[in-house]
């Protein structure tokens, strides 16, 4: 019979990576043993189809550095990947109308997500790329997500691996505490299985973030589904 402590090494997985300029963290969050775990675990090595959702207004910035190379990685193992930049998508603010629950799903607004949300419902994973704005994603990734709302009962029937790779010039230890509890909810509730994550401080500019042991990651990340 197995102790609590037992129990909660059995069912969390945790990874640390050590790059350039210090310990990166590449981990995974706690997680549940489920009926969907041991079906995901039979999946493993099988090409996936992958949504990845970047969220800044520069094609050329710090995260779209590591959504390119963990794309690149994904990509050399077969995998399929769709990529949206929500920043450059017309997806309005979910209005809380609740039409969505009056028609079966439907939203009432007709815009990107028409061709967002399918991609997601039929995916294998999901990956979220965003700078650090004010502690969390930006307000364009936000916004897709909170426009999922109508397919949230399809969603949580439809288990996703998911991943994430965070971008953000301070170098405060604490600054992605919020991005990251926001993320753990998101696994729990949607629900989601964490397959890594990449947090790259002290990167204000492409050029802070060129040559330093983040972009690797992200293609290790990519690489290893």
């Amino acid at each position: 019979m197995h102790s609590e402590q037992d129990t909660e090494h059995l069912t969390t997985r945790r990874y640390m990576l050590k790059m350039l300029g210090g310990a990166l963290a590449f981990s995974l969050l706690p997680q549940m043993t489920s009926p969907a775990d041991v079906l995901a675990a039979n999946d493993e090595g099988k090409s996936m189809n992958i949504v990845v959702l970047t969220g800044s207004p520069h094609r050329q910035g710090t995260s779209a550095l590591l959504a390119d190379e963990f794309i690149a990685g994904a990509s050399s193992k077969g995998h399929t990947i769709v990529r949206f930049d929500t920043a450059f998508e017309k997806v309005g603010f979910c209005r809380a109308c609740y039409y969505c629950n009056e028609h079966n799903g439907e939203c009432i607004q007709k815009d990107a997500m028409q061709k967002i949300l399918p991609e997601i419902l039929s995916a294998d994973m999901l990956v979220l790329v965003t700078p650090l704005y004010y502690f969390n994603m930006t307000a364009q990734l936000k916004t897709v997500l909170d426009r999922l709302m109508p397919q949230r009962v399809a969603l949580r029937k439809h288990p996703l691996k998911s991943a994430m790779l965070v971008t953000c010039g301070s170098n405060t230890d604490w600054n992605m505490d919020a991005i990251m509890a926001h993320y753990k909810v998101l696994q729990q509730y949607l629900p989601w299985e964490d397959q890594g994550v990449v947090l790259a401080k002290n990167v204000f500019a492409r050029k802070d973030i060129e040559g330093t042991g983040y972009p690797p990651a992200a293609r290790a990340l990519g690489e290893g589904l």
